[in-house]
């Protein structure tokens, strides 16, 4: 086990978090576009992509031993398109940004205070 393996996942959630905070910033700033469609971040998980497309044969095969997971966009089909198609609602994405914020606000403070555990491991317990 990795000594940082926690932080980097945490790392990874602040990534995702902050990805989709750019996409739904885009859907708030193409509410007016029309035949605009709003669109979401889907987290992609490899390891299982892998697994269903590579058979192992031989238990001396190389196998998929911790989740990579990347993002990626795709089109959020929950709301019906307005009279000039655009698929934006206002209200909807507002809700989606305070969530998504309050999760990297969350993630932020989780990995604020493993990183502080990590220096005072490494301070030997000594100082603050």
């Amino acid at each position: 086990m990795k000594i940082f393996g926690h932080v980097e996942r945490m790392q990874a959630g602040l990534d995702y978090h902050l990805a989709r905070h750019n996409v739904l910033a885009s859907n708030l700033a193409n509410v007016d576009t029309p035949g605009f469609r709003a669109k979401d971040l889907e987290r992609v998980d490899f390891s299982q992509a892998l697994s269903a497309a590579m058979v192992k044969t031989d238990a001396r095969h190389i196998g998929t031993t911790q989740a990579e997971t990347a993002t990626r966009v795709t089109m959020d089909e929950t709301t019906p398109p307005d009279a000039d198609g655009n698929t934006v609602s206002l209200d909807r994405e507002v809700v989606k940004v305070s969530a998504n914020h309050l999760r990297y606000e969350t993630i932020s403070s989780l990995t604020a205070g493993a990183l502080s555990g990590l220096l005072w491991a490494a301070q030997d317990g000594r100082g603050a």
